[in-house]
C-alpha cells in the first residue's frame, strides 16, 4: 500500500515528531510504500528512511541527496518542501537553520508564504507519488496544506496533537479557517486521548464543524525494541555524570521541554522534601527550553537557603509561575518544617541535578532504563503521555500528574499493579509536596532495581501500547 506521513517539523523534538516517525516506521517494517513529508536535517540517521529528496527554491526542481539499500520489507522516502529559511510553529523554540516563528505572532504575509510554498510543493509531491492514504499530524497547518495539494483525490487522516489547539488556534482567530478546511475534509481525526478527542470535537463544534462521528480515541504506541530494560545502569550513566553513583542513588528522569507548562519547577522545589526520606535521589533532566537559566537561579535561592527570594522568584518571573490548580512552587510550612527543608537543600541541591541537554531517542533509552522512576509533573493539557510509556518500556516507574491525556497510560499502570497511588496528583493537589510524597512512596514500594519487576513493566508496555496496533487502525481507513 502506498502511504504518506505528513509532519511540516523535525523527527525528533517533540511527541508529535517522534508520533510522525515511529508511525512511518512501522508502516515500512509492515512492507508498504511510504512517503514522508517533514522537515528533518538528518534524514541519513534513520535507519528506516532510504532515500531523501528536496525541492529547491521556487519549486525549481526535486533533488535527490542520498538513496540507499531498504532494511526494512518496505520502502520509505522522506521528501522535504522549500519553505525558505522561515518556519511557524506552535510555541518559541529553537529549530535551526530555521528563523522559528510562532504561527499566532506571525504576519498575514509569512502565513501566505508558508502556506503557498508547502502547498506548491506537496502537490508535485502526490503527483509523482501518488497515495492511497495520507496522515497529516496537527489540526493545523497541515491538514490544510493536505487537503489543498490532493484536490480530493486521496483519502486523509488527521492525527491531533494537542499544543496547536492549545497554544495556536485558541489565541489566534486567523487560524480557525485553516482548522475548519483541514478537519472537514479528512476521512477520520485521530485523538490520542479521551481529553484530547473531547478538546478538539468540542472545538470544532464551536467553530461550526461537526466532526464527533469520525474523531476516534487511538493513542500512540511505543518502539518496544528500542526501550526496554538493561543489566547494567552503571554503564549507561557512566557517560551523564562522574557525580551520580548508580549502585547507590536513586535517579529520576525527567524528559522534555523545558517550558514553564512543563511543571519542572514544582519537582526542583519538592527536591529538599524528598532528601528528608531519600538523601540519595538525583535528579537527571533532558531537553533544553527558555526556562533552563531561571530554574538555575530557582536552585541556587533554595541551594543557599533564602526562601523568600525563592518564593519572590516563582511568583514573578513568567518562566517558573505557579499553576492555580497545584498550588504554590515553594511549599508553605510551619517554621519547624521550613527550617528542615532550608538544611535539606542547603549547599546540597545543585550537585544533585544534571541537565544533559537534549537527547537522542538512542540516547533516552538507556537512561530511562537506568532510571528508578520518570517524572511528568505537567500542570498544562496534554494530549498524551508518551514519556510515561517509553519510560515504562524501559522499566522505569513514571510519576505524572493525573490529568487531561497523561491519565491514560497512569490508568494503565494502575491496573497493572493494582495501585491507586498513580493517580495521586490531580489538579486541587499541592504539586510540591504531593511530588515529594508520590516519589518516596514509590521508591520505598517498589523493587526498582530489580530485574524482573522492571521485566513485567516492559510486558505492560508491549501489552498495552504498540506500534504494530496503531499502524494497523490507518490502514483500516485506507479500505473504508
Amino acid at each position: 500500500m502506498r502511504l504518506a506521513v505528513v509532519h511540516g517539523y523535525f523527527l525528533g523534538d517533540s511527541g508529535s515528531a517522534i508520533y510522525a516517525r515511529e508511525l512511518a516506521r512501522e508502516f515500512t517494517r509492515q512492507g508498504h510504500d511510504v512517503t514522508l513529508v517533514c522537515q528533518d536535517r538528518c534524514a541519513d540517521r534513520y535507519d528506516f528512511i532510504d532515500s531523501l529528496h528536496e525541492f529547491g527554491p521556487a519549486n525549481s526542481g526535486l533533488h535527490t541527496v542520498f538513496e540507499r539499500d531498504p532494511l526494512y520489507e518496505g520502502r520509505c522516502r522522506m521528501v522535504r518542501p522549500f519553505i525558505g529559511d522561515r518556519l511557524l510553529t506552535y510555541v518559541a523554540g529553537q529549530f535551526p537553520p530555521f528563523d522559528a516563528v510562532p504561527f499566532q505572532d506571525a504576519t498575514n504575509e509569512m502565513i501566505t508564504a508558508y502556506v503557498e510554498a508547502n502547498i506548491r510543493d506537496m502537490t508535485e509531491i502526490f503527483r509523482r507519488w501518488p497515495q492511497d492514504l495520507v496522515q497529516a499530524n496537527h489540526a493545523v497547518m497541515q491538514p490544510y496544506l493536505v487537503n489543498k495539494a490532493l484536490c480530493d483525490e486521496t483519502p486523509y487522516v488527521v492525527t491531533i496533537h494537542g499544543s496547536e489547539l492549545n497554544f495556536t488556534v485558541r489565541k489566534d482567530q486567523r487560524m480557525v479557517q485553516y482548522m475548519q478546511e483541514g478537519l472537514g475534509g479528512a476521512t477520520a481525526i485521530a485523538a490520542l486521548s479521551e481529553t484530547s478527542h473531547d478538546e478538539v470535537v468540542g472545538l470544532a463544534q464551536r467553530h461550526g464543524i461537526d466532526i464527533a462521528s469520525r474523531t476516534v480515541i487511538l493513542p500512540p504506541g511505543v518502539d518496544t525494541g528500542l526501550f526496554v530494560p538493561l543489566k547494567s545502569r552503571e554503564k549507561t550513566l557512566g557517560g551523564i555524570s562522574g557525580t551520580i553513583k548508580p549502585e547507590l542513588d536513586d535517579i529520576a528522569v525527567f524528559a522534555g521541554r523545558l517550558l514553564w507548562t512543563k511543571g519542572l519547577q514544582y519537582m526542583v522545589a519538592a527536591l529538599p522534601l524528598i532528601l528528608q526520606e531519600r538523601p540519595r535521589i538525583q535528579l537527571v533532566v533532558v531537553g533544553d527550553g527558555p526556562m533552563h537559566e531561571t530554574l538555575e537561579r530557582l536552585i541556587s535561592l533554595l541551594e543557599s537557603g533564602n526562601l523568600k527570594k525563592a518564593r519572590h522568584l516563582t511568583e514573578t518571573e513568567t518562566d517558573l509561575k505557579p499553576a492555580p490548580e497545584y498550588g504554590p512552587v515553594v511549599p508553605e510550612l510551619d517554621a519547624e518544617e521550613e527550617k528542615i527543608y532550608q538544611v535539606s537543600a542547603l549547599g546540597d541541591l545543585s550537585r544533585r541535578i544534571h541537565f544533559t541537554g537534549h537527547l537522542s531517542h538512542q540516547q533516552l533509552a538507556p537512561l530511562f532504563a537506568a532510571a528508578d522512576v520518570s517524572l511528568v509533573p505537567s500542570v498544562f493539557s496534554e494530549a498524551f503521555g508518551l514519556v510515561s510509556i517509553e519510560a515504562l518500556a524501559a522499566g522505569a516507574l513514571p510519576i505524572a500528574t493525573y490529568q487531561t491525556g497523561l491519565r491514560s497510560p497512569l490508568d494503565v499502570i494502575a491496573n497493572g499493579l493494582d495501585d491507586t497511588l498513580f493517580r495521586k496528583l490531580a489538579p486541587g493537589t499541592d504539586l510540591t509536596t504531593g511530588l515529594a510524597s508520590a516519589l518516596t512512596g514509590i521508591l520505598g514500594k517498589y523493587p526498582t532495581r530489580d530485574p524482573g519487576f522492571r521485566e513485567k513493566l516492559h510486558r505492560i508496555a508491549r501489552e498495552n501500547f504498540s506500534w504494530r496496533i496503531v499502524a494497523m487502525r490507518y490502514l483500516e481507513w485506507s479500505r473504508s
